[in-house]
């Protein structure tokens, strides 16, 4: 079977706390790309808005209240790091695109070729989307590097006894951050994995496995960041 791979990068990753392009942790991800990029029939990369698409929110939140405009606004923040992502691997037979149509039509074309992207529906956060592109390759794995290492039983900033987890079920983790059945994703809403997305992995089989956080600091390639974290299945 051919190999396939769908990573998210969380926005959060993609800038400092200066909303500097973090280009440390971008060279790491560059590295491994080049080096295994041969290795798969296709490669997904999802990035999210982050702490831009949230600083901008905060910006302008008390003069555009509508939600479908921020979710707007956050969409088109995910897909401008997507041209930043691109124009840093400098893979000029990558792409973008613009529309799910679109990337379908890309995934399901025979060439081994990188698809880049960011948000492409209203309404989705980019795990979504990431879950959506895992779905059409018959992936059933999303890859999600960010700022969290594990995903915990409680705020580990605020509380120093929080408890990682290694291994959760989609039922467990719904019911760590009060998931019910037809919730709805808000945008900007701060959770590992989000509200819609959690719900479609649940039902199409499909697990994510978030690793990051200080890893992304303290490990020199991708294989070893990647190597511990959370399988949510």
């Amino acid at each position: 079977m051919a190999k396939k791979i769908v990573v998210k990068i969380g926005g959060s990753i993609l800038f400092d706390s200066n909303l500097d392009i973090n280009f440390p942790i971008l060279k790491k991800f560059k590295d491994w790309y080049v080096q295994h990029k041969e290795e798969y029939e296709k490669i997904v990369i999802v990035t999210g808005g982050g702490a831009l698409s949230r600083d901008l929110q905060k910006r302008i939140g008390n003069n555009i209240t509508e939600k479908e405009y921020l979710h707007n606004i956050a969409m088109s923040v995910t897909q401008t790091n997507a041209a930043i992502i691109q124009g840093y691997l400098e893979d000029f037979d990558s792409y973008i695109p613009k529309r799910i149509g679109d990337a379908y039509e890309f995934l399901t074309e025979e060439k081994n070729r990188t698809l880049i992207s960011g948000g492409l529906k209203v309404g989705w956060s980019s795990d979504m989307d990431a879950a959506i592109f895992a779905d059409m390759l018959d992936a059933d794995t999303v890859y999600k590097i960010s700022d969290i290492d594990y995903v915990y039983d409680s705020d580990p900033k605020i509380n120093a006894n929080a408890k990682p987890f290694t291994d959760l079920t989609w039922t467990e983790y719904s019911g760590l951050f009060n998931i019910t059945d037809g919730a709805v994703q808000e945008a900007n809403k701060n959770i590992p994995i989000d509200v819609t997305c959690a719900q479609f992995c649940l039902k199409k089989g499909i697990s994510f496995f978030i690793c990051g956080g200080e890893a992304l600091k303290d490990k020199a390639t991708v294989e070893e960041i990647i190597k511990s974290g959370t399988l949510i299945h």
